[in-house]
């Protein structure tokens, strides 16, 4: 089962990469900015929690982003809170339209009823194995 977890994953992520080769960034940065997007300003935390990864990778994460000038990090007492730069605003709405634009040719090539039932299956094993 890992194996083939494993391999799909590497599988889509390329081909999600490929998207976004003009922006030299990978498609976890990516889903990082369309986050930032989403909710205007977001603690460094929230985005660990949501994406799931660890705080020292968020930051790695956001670190490269400011020296892109895609993001801003704001201080509001102890806690860290991010935010799209100017370009990052600019930019970001780009990256959404190749983002569902890799969604919806990765749905031709593989099906959308194949898309739909994997996206499921994966948050739906992702819960059972965090509350495990």
């Amino acid at each position: 089962m890992h194996a083939i977890s494993n391999s799909i994953s590497r599988e889509i992520t390329g081909f999600y990469d490929a998207y976004f080769k003009e922006y030299k960034l990978a498609t976890s940065y990516i889903e990082l900015l369309l986050m930032i997007e989403d909710y205007d300003k977001i603690s460094q935390k929230v985005i660990a929690t949501k994406m799931n990864l660890a705080p020292s990778t968020i930051t790695r994460f956001l670190n490269k982003l400011i020296k892109k000038g895609l993001v801003s990090k704001k201080m509001d007492g102890r806690i860290s809170y991010v935010e799209l730069s100017e370009a990052g605003k600019k930019e970001v709405p780009k990256m959404r339209e190749l983002y569902e634009q890799a969604e919806v040719d990765l749905k031709e090539i593989l099906g959308s009823k194949f898309v739909d039932t994997t996206k499921q299956l994966l948050i739906h094993g992702a819960a059972l194995l965090q509350n495990h």
